[in-house]
């Protein structure tokens, strides 16, 4: 029995070989034990445990197979992970309202206007610091990156502190500095996140999840039949948790991306360090 976690959004390349499965053989893949977060309304309900079921019908047409084994198969590897000590860091806080319960990245409204303003061409570390009980799968709209690690850190610690910095106005050299909060050192990428690029992953809960994403670049050039198809910039994008109800709830934010040598207005760090 072949065991993956995958969360909704992620998509995985399997390759299973039916061919000495005999005629009429029901395969169902389930959900073995991972937990549905609304089964139901209001939230009540079964576990969807049946996800689909293949149904062996036919034999193999063309007489004998004639693909590669897939221990044979050559996948093309990721460019590697080089970030250097000046790479820009941005700051995403999975914030759970202590009274109402909302999520929202940064305590920020989703429609608030766009705060992060990123360079065409850069290349960024993204740390989603998750101080919830909940894993959340993260998507990135437009890049593709590669999870770079993960550390534990103090929660309880980090979301008392970050209320009281948000309470307080939110002055920039107030904020809680992550680094004070970690338990442990960091852990590699899961097995299956470790050499391929990605464009979802999973935040585990009381946790931070670094992703490096090597190069912001929005296609710039007009398709000859589309007349406008090309980027123009600045260009505004969007990264949300792919629960549904999480998203809805405002877990999810705009960025832009602006020309080289563009500042955004609002974008008070602009140089490298952490966002706000």
């Amino acid at each position: 029995m072949l065991n993956f976690l995958i969360s909704p959004a992620e998509r995985y390349d399997l390759i299973v070989d039916f061919s000495q499965m005999p005629m009429g053989t029901n395969i169902t893949l389930t959900n073995y034990h991972a937990p549905v977060h609304y089964p139901g309304m209001p939230g009540m309900g079964p576990v969807i445990s049946e996800i689909m079921q293949f149904r062996v019908t036919k034999r193999l047409s063309g007489g004998a197979d004639r693909t590669t084994p897939p221990k044979k198969l050559k996948l093309p590897e990721p460019a590697p992970i080089e970030p250097k000590p000046h790479t820009r860091r941005r700051e995403w806080v999975t914030y759970q309202h202590k009274l109402f319960g909302t999520m929202t990245f940064n305590a920020v409204p989703f429609m608030e206007p766009s705060q992060e303003f990123i360079e065409a061409g850069s290349t960024e570390i993204w740390e989603y610091i998750n101080p919830n009980h909940d894993a959340h799968p993260m998507h990135v709209h437009l890049v593709n990156f590669q999870v770079l690690n993960r550390q534990p850190m103090d929660a309880a610690a980090y979301q008392a502190d970050y209320e009281k910095w948000l309470d307080g106005g939110r002055k920039p050299d107030d904020r809680p500095v992550l680094a004070n909060y970690l338990t442990g050192p960091p852990i590699p990428p899961d097995p299956d996140e470790a050499r391929s690029d990605k464009d979802t992953f999973k935040s585990y809960p009381e946790t931070v999840t670094r992703i490096f994403i090597q190069e912001f670049s929005p296609p710039t050039d007009t398709i000859a039949s589309i007349p406008g198809s090309g980027t123009e910039f600045p260009a505004t994008y969007v990264h949300h948790c792919h629960i549904l109800e999480h998203e809805d709830d405002d877990l999810m934010r705009p960025w832009t991306i602006v020309r080289h040598g563009d500042r955004g207005v609002g974008d008070h760090n602009a140089g490298h360090g952490h966002g706000h």
